[in-house]
């Protein structure tokens, strides 16, 4: 990285906001966005762009005048572990139920992070799906199962 650089990790993560804005921007181009009052499909993609575009280019710039961490290797433990923890979660939601897809995503992803305490994860699925039940299926009326079989 050059030597103007000072804080790398500041700097790549402004590039990777300013990567996906401008890509959100490009993308939903072809949408018709619409106004404050009528919003049209294209409206949140460009106003989300946008907004990832400008803090992109101040975090970027920002890692010009500050001191901060370098970049460390990528992880590939607790990336995949995560990422398959969100696909098991996703796969298991309509066929198993909230319960059982919440018990795949903390389990799967307790094991990206070593010295966890095997109490956690009961209490952490406890408290998630109740606040999830109490969210989506009560208060929003969402059709979504709670255990294998069961209706919503």
């Amino acid at each position: 990285m050059a030597e103007f650089v000072r804080a790398p990790k500041d700097f790549a993560s402004g590039l990777l906001f300013i990567f996906i804005g401008a890509a959100a921007l490009v993308l939903g181009s072809g949408y018709r966005p619409g106004t404050l009052l009528n919003m049209g499909p294209g409206y949140f993609p460009r106003i989300i762009g946008i907004l990832l575009v400008v803090s992109g280019a101040i975090v970027a710039l920002g890692s010009l005048r500050i001191r901060g961490g370098r970049i460390e290797p990528v992880r590939l433990r607790p990336l995949v572990l995560i990422l398959a923890s969100i696909a098991a979660f996703g796969w298991a939601l309509e066929r198993q139920g909230l319960l059982v897809a919440l018990g795949l995503l903390i389990a799967i992803s307790s094991l990206a992070q070593g010295g966890r305490r095997f109490w956690e994860i009961p209490v952490l699925l406890a408290v998630l799906a109740f606040i999830a039940w109490l969210i989506f299926v009560q208060g929003l009326g969402l059709p979504i199962p709670l255990w294998p079989g069961a209706g919503a």
